[in-house]
């Protein structure tokens, strides 16, 4: 359907139109992948932080029934019981009980006798002589251990151990969205801290003491968690974290608030939670409704001394508060792509007015060529493929216009065309004679460098032999010293000079590249300006031999390696490679380096005699020439590749031994040649 509808609309319209859809479609799917993933790691972040604040939780929870174990332990320790306590020492005990009962918070403290019937009550103390042995602490501290757990205590226990208690425990039950049905209106029974320690009575009989503190309506635990987790945070005037006890479903003890500000006591879990922990005993960790709002909750069993599953502790943070980071980031990051998108498009839309408005001259200029008119040309304004689409397209309107010219003078003036063709010959006669010209020059001064290297020499021993008589202190002994320096330089210049000019006949042999390659490397690697080059031996271990000169070879290979550790600045990795071109049975020599490069508008002069990158005093120019003609001489070819910044490689390739000894020619001419 697209398609069809992108044919019948212009070029430009076309680019931008599918463009702006492919931007489109990976900018929605990048949001949307990344939304995801900002998503799942605020939400795993903040579920981590309600793990740890679990721990915290329980921490504390933990920390108050030890407290009262240790309060019920240390109640009496050391002390005996008489089996008959007379009133004085009944009243002086009941005032130590009520001493350590308020000292540790707890609600109720009681002593039981070996037989499980209670002694002494506090603050109920009228209330004695019940039998409490059906409690599981009560039984555990009877056989001489101590234990604190959570249990359940009715309201008629609530009432004999403190009447006031029996208030505190009663909680109207709130109708609470995604609780579990329930026909029950109110709670009268209390969870309670509970801790018992034995007591020992005279002839070795074992009593109790148990004292407990009620959770209904008691928020010591939840607050004091609230206070070390979450500090008083707030989210829209709304606390961040949120820490609950419940008695099996019902809220208990909790810092949740209900739209009207009030804690929410009395409420109910979810049914979805209390399916998990109260009937399947797991750890709830998961996004759960609470009262009125949405956490990243974790729910955890409190059993009682049985293990029976009696409630739950509760942690949890506002999701609104994390989602709404989320929210702000992936709104940011929308924006931010939505700006980029608009900003693409508005580029997309001046680009392609690059592209369509040359097109269209293009096309302007073939409706009047088709019209005869070959004077027409294209303005050239770009660099770029359009533009060499438009200078192709004036080159072959030119070449139009030239050939029918051509064709129009053809037919009336051939003598004409005839003549200027014998101008051409005589052109190109007269650059044959001015290169055999510039031969004899080349000769001409090789002859005068040889000459002047006579007075040269001269002159530097009669500089030296004055440099040696002339005291430290002279004045002018600098300018000497400087004159030796000149005209030991012109002695290297007219000395290369030579080298390049002279046609030696060298020896010919087999010669192994590679053992060539060995000796060179021995020779130099040793230098100081070796110490931070890495060298890297890449040798083709079945390379044939060449005929050739072993001496001249290594000269070439020192001048270009040395030309490499130069342009490296002495430090980088020289890597040196050699292997076999089988197709054309040639021995390819590869010397690369890391060094600075060489520009491309110097690259095709570097073989030019005299022509140097390096600075005043510091070469001659004459190496890489000296080089390439050895090579040639070896009937071989040399190049160069370079990349400014990254290094340069040098490629010589000679023909193997038995190619030249199957190439008679090529063989004869390089024994004349050496």
């Amino acid at each position: 359907m697209l398609i069809p509808i992108l044919k019948t609309i212009s070029l430009r319209a076309r680019i931008i139109i599918t463009y702006s859809i492919i931007l489109g479609t990976g900018g929605l799917l990048t949001s949307y992948v990344g939304s995801r993933i900002t998503t799942s790691t605020i939400l795993n972040q903040a579920s981590s932080k309600v793990h740890h604040d679990m721990n915290t939780a329980k921490m504390v929870y933990e920390q108050q029934l030890f407290k009262i174990k240790q309060s019920v332990n240390l109640a009496l320790f050391g002390r005996k019981i008489e089996a008959q306590i007379s009133p004085d020492e009944k009243n002086t005990l009941i005032e130590h009980l009520e001493k350590i009962r308020l000292q540790n918070d707890l609600d109720f403290l009681t002593l039981v006798a070996p037989d499980g019937h209670t002694i002494v009550r506090t603050p109920n103390q009228r209330l004695t002589g019940d039998n409490v042995s059906w409690l599981p602490l009560v039984q555990i501290a009877l056989k001489g251990e101590t234990a604190a757990t959570t249990e359940v205590l009715s309201k008629e226990a609530l009432q004999l151990e403190n009447p006031e208690l029996v208030e505190q425990a009663h909680i109207k039950i709130i109708p609470t969205e995604q609780a579990m049905p329930s026909t029950k209106t109110e709670e009268t029974s209390g969870m309670v801290l509970l801790g018992a320690a034995p007591v020992e009575f005279n002839a070795g009989r074992i009593g109790a003491l148990y004292g407990g503190t009620l959770m209904n309506n008691n928020f010591k635990i939840v607050d004091r968690v609230w206070d070390i987790v979450y500090e008083g945070e707030k989210f829209d005037s709304q606390d961040i974290g949120t820490v609950t006890i419940f008695f099996n479903d019902l809220r208990i003890s909790t810092n949740v608030k209900t739209e009207a500000g009030t804690r929410a006591v009395g409420t109910r879990v979810s049914n979805a939670v209390a399916e998990a922990v109260l009937k399947q005993g797991q750890r709830w960790v998961d996004e759960a409704f609470v009262v009125n709002d949405w956490y990243i909750s974790e729910y955890e069993p409190i059993r009682n001394y049985n293990g029976d599953i009696i409630g739950i502790l509760y942690v949890g943070q506002l999701r609104k508060a994390y989602t709404s980071i989320r929210d702000k980031v992936v709104l940011t990051f929308l924006g931010i792509a939505s700006i980029g998108f608009f900003i693409i498009v508005a580029i997309s839309y001046l680009i392609t007015r690059t592209i369509t408005k040359p097109l269209g001259e293009i096309v302007k200029a073939t409706e009047s060529i088709t019209k005869g008119d070959l004077d027409h040309e294209v303005r050239v304004s770009w660099k770029d493929e359009i533009g060499k689409l438009a200078l192709s397209f004036n080159i072959m309107v030119a070449s139009l216009k030239k050939m029918r010219s051509e064709l129009e003078e053809w037919a009336n003036t051939l003598e004409q065309k005839v003549k200027e063709r014998t101008e051409e010959l005589v052109a190109m006669q007269k650059k044959v004679v001015q290169a055999q010209r510039l031969a004899s020059v080349g000769k001409l001064a090789a002859g005068i460098a040889h000459e002047i290297n006579n007075p040269l020499g001269g002159i530097l021993v009669f500089s030296s032999l004055v440099l040696e008589d002339m005291p430290d202190d002279d004045p002018n002994r600098e300018n000497i010293q400087e004159v030796i320096n000149q005209t030991m330089r012109c002695r290297d210049i007219v000395k290369g000079l030579l080298q390049f000019s002279r046609q030696e006949q060298g020896k010919t042999d087999y010669v192994k590249v590679n053992d060539v390659l060995n000796i060179t490397l021995s020779l130099i690697e040793k230098q100081a300006l070796f110490h931070n080059i890495e060298v890297i031996r890449e040798f083709d271990s079945d390379l044939p031999s060449i005929l050739g000169d072993d001496s001249q070879l290594q000269q070439v290979f020192m001048n270009i390696i040395l030309n490499a550790v130069q342009a490296m600045d002495e430090v980088g990795k020289l890597i040196i490679r050699t292997h076999h071109d089988s197709k054309h049975d040639m021995v390819n020599v590869e010397i690369e380096d890391t060094g600075c490069g060489i520009p491309p508008d110097l690259i095709d002069r570097i073989f030019d005699p005299f022509f140097t990158t390096k600075e005043v005093g510091k070469g001659t120019g004459l190496g890489l020439a000296i080089a390439y003609g050895i090579v040639t001489k070896h009937n071989g070819r040399m190049s160069v590749k370079s990349t400014v910044k990254k290094g340069t490689t040098f490629t010589i390739k000679i023909p193997a031994a038995d190619n030249a000894n199957n190439d008679k020619k090529q063989s004869g001419e390089l024994i004349e040649a050496l």
